[in-house]
């Protein structure tokens, strides 16, 4: 009887002493993640080790650790126990969330394709493992890859699901980087003058990771035609930072400056800021005017939302004069950078600005207030369609104001 107690005593005490480890450890456990949701990583991990030394198989604490280590940019780290997860054959879909996280954020893309074949054998999400290989596709700029894997029909259904839908147009964007465009504006005057007319037909591509266009421009104004052509060429110095070239040439020179040429230079100083620096030259012959501009910008994005101003000071040099004026703008952005609303307001008078082509002495002195709403809409994936309503009080000769009303139209199309 003796000996039946004391086995059924030996009997509850090798139960209980599991129970009583995995208690122990869950607790521990959960200290660490405590740590981890205020963001002492330190604590945390040293934590969650003392667990893991108290029940080597707990893969969920080693992919923990690995996670911690990850948030502070630690992958090799986190990397080390994701293996030791493996090691003990934990494949958990919590596992393979992880893992690929980590081989994303530390940019690894050819181990993270390796790690998706694994998960995908497992049966691990088929939505994830398609987001993270586009992603690395879009980051590796295989834009073609990114498009075929989504056209697959086994993935066609994912389009229909607004992160992959955006996903694709993305990647479409992307590779199509010929460029077609066409502008027209019409301004019309409330005191009776002749209606004028301005338009443009563009035409760019990449050239590597820059991008070199060419424009043909037309304006009809004051009883005069001019033809222009522009070349434009962005010159990417990396860390968001490009340089802009511009030349222009006129047939006539009546309306456009005989010659044109523009410089600046754009750089991101800090976080979501954008500025810029640079300057105009024109010449008129007609008028023998030389014209120098200094320009630039400072533009900010906040969610949705870009706010940007840009100067022009102008220097004439047949009467050494000089004079200021300042654009602002400000966008409201949809579910991507083409889709917005726009308002801009206006003070003063530049040559360098679309809706100026007159070469007046003096033109640059005048008083001009300006107001427009715009607005641009995605056609389809490749083609974007822009209106734009202003409304200007401009001075047309010292004291003498009147009334302009501008029609703005533009379209894009982006071929391969």
């Amino acid at each position: 009887m003796k000996n039946s107690y004391l086995s059924i005593i030996l009997l509850f005490s090798g139960i209980a002493h599991p129970v009583y480890c995995q208690t122990n450890t869950d607790s521990v456990f959960k200290i660490a993640i405590k740590y981890s949701q205020s963001q002492h990583y330190i604590p945390a991990i040293q934590t969650a080790k003392t667990a893991i030394q108290m029940d080597p198989k707990r893969g969920d604490i080693l992919v923990f650790i690995a996670n911690v280590y990850s948030w502070q940019s630690k992958n090799d780290s986190a990397l080390l126990y994701i293996q030791k997860a493996q090691e003990i054959n934990y494949h958990q879909d919590e596992f393979y969330e992880s893992w690929t996280n980590i081989l994303l954020r530390s940019h690894q893309y050819e181990a993270l394709f390796q790690s998706l074949t694994e998960a995908e054998m497992q049966h691990y999400s088929k939505n994830d493992i398609l987001k993270k290989r586009l992603i690395a596709y879009y980051e590796m700029k295989r834009y073609d890859k990114g498009i075929k894997l989504l056209e697959d029909p086994e993935n066609r259904r994912f389009i229909q699901s607004e992160p992959f839908n955006n996903m694709y147009t993305d990647f479409l964007m992307k590779r199509n980087t010929n460029l077609i465009s066409a502008y027209y504006t019409l301004d019309f005057f409330g005191n009776g003058l002749m209606s004028q007319h301005l338009g443009s037909l563009g035409y760019s591509f990449k050239m590597g990771a820059n991008n070199l266009g060419f424009t043909a421009n037309y304006a009809n104004r004051y009883g005069l035609n001019d033809v222009q052509l522009e070349s434009n060429f962005y010159l990417m110095l990396g860390n968001k930072q490009y340089m802009y070239f511009n030349y222009g040439y006129a047939f006539n020179a009546t309306l456009f400056p005989l010659h044109r040429a523009g410089l600046e230079y754009y750089f991101a100083p800090c976080l979501q800021f954008e500025e810029s620096l640079g300057g105009r030259y024109m010449y008129y012959p007609g008028s023998n005017l030389s014209v120098l501009i200094v320009t630039g910008h400072l533009g900010k994005t906040i969610a949705r939302n870009w706010v940007s101003v840009r100067p022009f000071y102008v220097y004439v040099s047949k009467n050494n004069t000089h004079s200021l004026s300042f654009v602002g703008n400000y966008r409201l952005f949809g579910k991507n950078a083409l889709e917005y609303w726009g308002l801009e307001l206006g003070y003063g008078n530049s040559p360098d600005e679309k809706y100026s082509t007159s070469q007046l002495i003096g033109f640059n002195q005048l008083k001009t207030y300006r107001v427009k709403v715009e607005k641009n809409i995605m056609m389809n994936r490749v083609s974007d369609f822009h209106i734009g309503i202003g409304y200007s009080r401009e001075e047309y000769i010292l004291n003498n104001f009147r009334d302009r009303y501008t029609l703005e139209l533009g379209y894009k199309i982006r071929l391969k």
